[in-house]
């Protein structure tokens, strides 16, 4: 009972950690967001705090039952092969992956890519959805007209600069109107005529989906999507500084700008619309990376604790290589169950969906070979100016910490 007891305190201040800069990002969602993005932040924060509860409460209680009811005897809790035997080769510590040989490989090549994303921004530059760059969206389903019929319908009803695009099967279209357009007619006016100039050619038409955004509500979402980001920023920025020195906070940040500027640049690369949904994968996607990192600097703090003698390179290796087996698990789930949304969830979700499969892999790998690098060299940084890595609670420590290697 008393390990059962020191490993559920142990974890306690992880799971806090994580889920807090989570909740950060996902509060922003909810404030910031309107509509599905609304819907979208509640159901997230519901599962993390449910979720949360159950690993500190409920899971507890089980495991004291079963402590209790079978004492000593061996829990086995089986899985995957390939994750049993990772777990059992380097969760304990015994094997120890160097991790921090490929770190100047891993920090130059992410900002090579972060700056190739940056470019492409700016040119080409991301194909903005109605949600930004104002305009109305039809989505038609019909099997009697082709897609130059319908062009040529909409040129007839004097629609001359809507334009049109196949998505998903090949019964289904995308018209668009552009802003100036739509800054001269009422919306629910506009979606009529635009319905009767597809119905004109094709008489069995269906529309799952229509949307106005004029110029003053497409400012209002860019200005806001902008502030949700950086306060994002800000807010784990300072929770993190609070809860763990500044290097750590600022490793997170830097790298998780890392991670948002490589997805940007995936959006430009693949085509994928940027509306009001990709700024919500963006969101979660902060809340994930961060949630990713804050498991790896937790673990570098306890070993720091309990190691203050070793050297700090070779405590971040055995930091990052007692956590990959999570990292590599936590990861693989959340991506599994994302992916039937990328493959079968249409045109709608693909803006959240393919960005965050993404995002998932490089977040992962860089809470590796970005954060922890970063962390290592400003701790080295803090160690030549005789400043302690973590925030000092007694002289002992303080001592400890000076005589670092």
């Amino acid at each position: 009972m008393l390990a059962l007891d020191t490993g559920f305190k142990k974890a306690y201040s992880t799971i806090l950690d994580s889920n807090v800069t989570t909740l950060i990002a996902i509060s922003l969602l909810f404030m910031m967001g309107s509509g599905p993005v609304r819907g979208f932040a509640v159901t997230m924060g519901i599962g993390l705090v449910s979720s949360m509860f159950t690993a500190i409460s409920v899971t507890r209680l089980l495991m004291e039952w079963r402590v209790a009811r079978f004492g000593r005897a061996s829990l086995t809790i089986s899985g995957l092969g390939f994750i049993d035997r990772m777990g059992a080769r380097y969760s304990g510590g015994g094997n120890i992956i160097n991790f921090m040989r490929a770190s100047a490989v891993g920090i130059v090549l992410s900002a090579v890519l972060s700056t190739a994303s940056v470019v492409l921004l700016i040119k080409p530059g991301p194909e903005y959805g109605i949600d930004f760059s104002g305009g109305a969206l039809l989505e038609v389903q019909t099997s009697s007209a082709s897609i130059e019929q319908l062009r040529s319908g909409m040129e007839e009803a004097g629609f001359t600069t809507a334009s049109i695009q196949e998505f998903g099967s090949a019964t289904d279209y995308l018209l668009r109107l552009p802003l100036q357009d739509v800054a001269q007619a009422s919306g629910t006016a506009l979606i009529d005529d635009l319905r009767a100039a597809v119905l004109s050619v094709a008489p069995d038409a269906d529309f799952p989906r229509s949307e106005v955004v004029g110029p003053r509500v497409s400012g209002d979402f860019a200005d806001k999507s902008i502030l949700a980001i950086l306060l994002a920023g800000l807010g784990m920025l300072g929770y993190l500084w609070f809860r763990f020195e500044n290097h750590f906070a600022i490793g997170a940040i830097l790298t998780i700008a890392l991670d948002l500027t490589k997805t940007l640049g995936f959006f430009v690369l693949a085509g994928v619309e940027f509306n009001l949904t990709a700024v919500a994968a963006l969101l979660a996607l902060i809340g994930y990376s961060v949630n990713d990192k804050v498991v790896v600097f937790d673990r570098i703090r306890e070993n720091l604790r309990l190691m203050p003698d070793k050297p700090l390179p070779e405590l971040v290796n055995q930091s990052i290589t007692s956590t990959l087996t999570r990292t590599i698990f936590t990861s693989t789930s959340t991506f599994v169950a994302i992916l039937p949304m990328a493959v079968a969830g249409g045109a709608a979700v693909e803006s959240f969906a393919l960005p965050m499969l993404f995002g998932i892999v490089i977040s992962t790998s860089s809470s590796i070979l970005i954060a922890a690098p970063i962390v290592l060299y400003l701790g080295n940084r803090r160690a030549q100016k005789g400043l302690a890595q973590l925030h000092v609670e007694s002289e002992e420590q303080r001592r400890l910490e000076l005589m670092r290697p």
